[in-house]
């Protein structure tokens, strides 16, 4: 029960990480509030995890909307009492060089992943800081925010912005005890993750893997480990950091 006591917010709570990473919290103690922009799918996935016991409520989202960052914030101290982590995770995919990408693709996908996570980050600081009790954001940055990855120049400038992004939170607010990290994940099992690689024999499959150290993509649940290990008291001297959980494609 490593989060016990703690209250989370996760956007993009509705599926991939955000849903795998909500039933781990919730089953390690937190109350989790689910905010996606699919209110039907952040229900669900709230409905699931009070069902199984949990504390959870949701809310329909739009992180790129101040209005609606603020509001789904606002609705989860309402609902628990206080804020104490931040799991901004909501993000699209997006294809295209910086000739082909299409300006609208560009801008999206900078307001989803930058925008979105500087609006949560916001919105919830203030009710972290009037704690007293410190807190955690974890952000999602991308092994694509560290490397060149061919054709997605939008999605590996935003991932790169997330890993910027954080360092400087995490100089603002240790002063406040909060600790403000990002995970960057390579190619993992998710929704997301199988709609880059559908369409894909078995042997583009297999030369993809071949990437990887570890010769496989990566699974939601070693992702949700990583950001429980970043969100609960075990990193409590941890802050600023990307964690890599990539199976060592950086490394090579």
């Amino acid at each position: 029960m490593q989060l016990q006591g703690k209250v989370a917010i996760i956007t993009g709570g509705g599926s991939g990480f955000g849903e795998v990473t909500a039933r781990l919290f919730a089953h390690e103690g937190a109350s989790v509030m689910l905010a996606d922009i699919n209110g039907n799918a952040a229900h669900s996935v709230a409905n699931s995890i009070v069902a199984e016991g949990g504390q959870a409520g949701w809310a329909q989202c739009d992180v790129t909307s101040p209005a609606s960052a603020e509001a789904m914030v606002q609705a989860a101290h309402s609902q628990f009492g206080h804020v104490d982590i931040l799991f901004n995770n909501a993000g699209i995919e997006g294809f295209g060089t910086v000739v082909t990408t299409e300006e609208n693709l560009w801008d999206r996908i900078f307001a989803v992943h930058v925008r979105g996570a500087y609006l949560c980050s916001k919105y919830a600081l203030p009710f972290m800081i009037a704690s007293g009790n410190g807190g955690s954001i974890i952000n999602v940055s991308s092994v694509a925010g560290l490397v060149g990855i061919r054709n997605m120049t939008a999605y590996s400038a935003a991932k790169g912005a997330i890993i910027s992004l954080t360092r400087s939170m995490a100089v603002d607010f240790a002063p406040h005890g909060i600790r403000v990290n990002c995970v960057a994940p390579g190619t993992t099992m998710t929704p997301m993750g199988h709609r880059l690689v559908e369409g894909d024999t078995q042997e583009q499959l297999a030369m993809r893997m071949s990437r990887y150290p570890l010769n496989r993509f990566g699974r939601p649940e070693e992702i949700a480990n990583s950001v429980l290990f970043l969100a609960a008291d075990s990193s409590s001297y941890v802050t600023g950091s990307c964690l890599v959980v990539d199976g060592g494609l950086t490394a090579v």
